[in-house]
């Protein structure tokens, strides 16, 4: 059995959950072959590369990069094409499956014996799904797999194809960039969540950003600021950090909800974290109805002092 997995890439790093897409491969297919689009580096897992240059495709297109995955189809004929369920992944997807007239299976959770689990209606119930098709579309959830462990080096292949001018008809027509120190909230193993709770955009940036830098260095790991969509609807951060139905779905190893009430459009798009933890003033937000840990406080009384602790850990790990 042969997957043909999408390695989507950011300024031509491939996402971490390009790699946890490639695990996923691995663990139902004899053969794994890759498509990148740009210079290829440290990719490995794969046992075939098609690498695909064309400076239009700097900042990816879905359209033309549909194209090009199907030209390495055409040669493959994989029975799996996957890709991850991001933002784009999501759009590409789509088209792929009108492409092929091909079933598709997106955002799923998890994987055995022949059975997906999926989300629905705002993760309030999951569903376990038998799908078959030649090829099948699926796009696996960020952080919802372990990415490849494999150090093979692929074998590379360069395609080289004329894209007309005609798929371009969209393009993006201004990209704003993350700080290269910032995390993506759906690649993050910690999401420092803030709502209008916290007061104002200066209690969030100070308090939200200290913590999440705080975690990171007594962890070492990937920590990333979260918001509300009452926090980026009153313009206290922008729309990459929202959670919820209609921001971002994530499933970190932790997950800080302070000053967030919890309404179920919000539950929505962390509710399948590892472990919540919750912080807020009113005993009865609901919030505190899916939390693994919750302390009713306000967050004045605890951020200043666990900020404390955790840059007194960072210092003696030094």
């Amino acid at each position: 059995m042969k997957s043909l997995v999408f390695i989507e890439s950011v300024k031509g790093i491939p996402r971490e959950a390009s790699f946890e897409s490639v695990g996923f491969a691995r663990s139902i297919s004899d053969e794994v072959v890759g498509v990148f689009i740009g210079k290829p580096e440290n990719i490995k897992g794969l046992n075939k590369l098609y690498v695909f240059e064309d400076e239009r495709l700097s900042i990816p297109i879905a359209r033309p990069v549909a194209e090009v995955i199907k030209e390495v189809q055409s040669k493959e004929n994989a029975k799996y094409i996957i890709l991850p369920a991001t933002s784009f992944g999501k759009e590409l997807g789509g088209m792929l499956a009108a492409m092929f007239n091909a079933p598709i299976l997106d955002d799923f959770m998890s994987y055995k014996d022949g059975v997906y689990l999926k989300g629905f209606y705002s993760n309030k119930v999951f569903a376990h799904i038998k799908i078959d098709g030649e090829p099948l579309i699926l796009s696996t959830r960020p952080r919802a797999f372990k990415p490849v462990e494999e150090d093979t080096e692929p074998e590379i292949i360069k395609l080289n194809k004329e894209l007309p001018q005609e798929l371009f008809k969209s393009k993006p027509l201004e990209i704003h960039e993350k700080s290269s120190e910032e995390v993506d909230v759906t690649e993050a193993d910690i999401v420092v969540s803030g709502g209008r709770g916290m007061g104002s955009p200066e209690n969030y940036h100070k308090w939200i950003i200290a913590l999440r830098d705080a975690l990171s260095k007594a962890t070492g790991l990937k920590v990333a600021n979260g918001a509300s969509r009452a926090v980026v609807d009153a313009g206290w951060v922008d729309h990459s950090h929202q959670v919820g139905q209609t921001g971002k779905t994530v499933s970190p190893l932790i997950y800080f909800a302070i000053g967030i009430s919890g309404a179920i459009q919000h539950q929505a798009g962390m509710r399948t974290s590892k472990n919540i933890i919750a912080i807020n003033k009113d005993p009865e937000a609901p919030i505190f109805t899916i939390s693994d840990y919750g302390l009713v406080s306000k967050w004045e009384d605890v951020l200043p002092e666990l900020v404390e602790k955790l840059e007194k850990i960072a210092k003696e790990k030094v």
